[in-house]
């Protein structure tokens, strides 16, 4: 989870907020959003840096729901 304020920063080596350990081994970044207009253009800004393994979910976290995707709730401790 990255907030939208923050993914360049943490996705940025140069930023000083930079969360090497969190990215070094993502062979895939998938963004979604809750209907998917944010998501796109965080997928772009991460294309202009870029990165060339980014997708996004069209539609978004309802667009999933709706295409029957299993939502686990995890409880917290």
């Amino acid at each position: 989870h990255i907030p939208r304020g923050m993914l360049e920063f943490w996705l940025d080596p140069e930023s000083s907020y930079y969360k090497k350990k969190n990215f070094q081994d993502v062979k895939k970044i998938v963004l979604f959003c809750a209907l998917g207009l944010r998501s796109a253009l965080a997928s772009k800004s991460l294309t202009d840096m870029g990165f060339t393994n980014i997708s996004h979910v069209e539609g978004g976290f309802d667009a999933l729901k709706n295409a029957g995707a299993k939502v686990v709730v995890k409880e917290k401790k």
